[in-house]
């Protein structure tokens, strides 16, 4: 009879294991995201045009239920072009149609927080990325072209939600908007100030 109880005990053991491993996601997991984003202060003046053309991805650690760390990467070109027009040079005036570019390519750290358990069927969160970007600055006089390259500082507040496709789901719907300032300064660029708003999806990886 001992031995009956102790095969039914190590078998609801087995049981509970199960049920608490299917109640949670595995720590490890990955982001890719579209991104669009509307360029502010100088770098407005600089290409007052939103940006459809961008994505960032990323690589995060669940260190608890709520807390987790990990690194990101992305792309956002931002672009204008100008019609024909006269612009002073040092040498008189200079008719051409302008076109003026800046890519950002940004690494950074992030450190994640979610508002509510991961069972949630919507899971807020806020989000801190903090690195550097590479800041790719063409600004073409018809086929002459202006060119600066450099690596930024960058900080990247963030706030969003994470939507699972049911209870536990490893794969969860995501969406959030992220705040990006550099103090990256060329010409008529000050300051690197964007809003941008993200929409993909999340993989927690087995």
């Amino acid at each position: 009879m001992k031995k009956i109880k102790n095969w039914i005990l190590i078998f609801a053991g087995c049981i509970a294991a199960q049920a608490v491993s299917a109640q949670s996601r595995p720590p490890l997991s990955v982001d890719v995201n579209y991104s669009i984003a509307q360029p502010l202060g100088s770098l407005k003046d600089y290409s007052n045009k939103t940006s459809f053309r961008g994505w960032s991805a990323g690589l995060q650690y669940m260190l608890n239920d709520q807390l987790s760390v990990g690194i990101r990467t992305g792309f956002q070109d931002y672009y204008e072009r100008l019609p024909r027009a006269l612009y002073p040079d040092k040498t008189g005036d200079v008719s051409a149609v302008q076109s003026r570019t800046l890519q950002s390519i940004p690494v950074q750290a992030t450190i994640s927080y979610a508002f509510t358990k991961p069972g949630s069927t919507v899971i807020p969160y806020g989000n801190l990325g903090v690195g550097a970007a590479n800041m790719n600055y063409e600004k073409y006089w018809g086929q002459f072209v202006e060119k600066n390259n450099s690596w930024q500082f960058m900080v990247s507040p963030e706030v969003g939600i994470n939507v699972p496709f049911g209870k536990y789901s490893p794969v969860m719907f995501n969406a959030n908007v992220r705040y990006n300032y550099s103090p990256y300064k060329y010409n008529e660029i000050t300051n690197f100030n964007s809003v941008q708003g993200n929409i993909g999806f999340k993989f927690h990886l087995n």
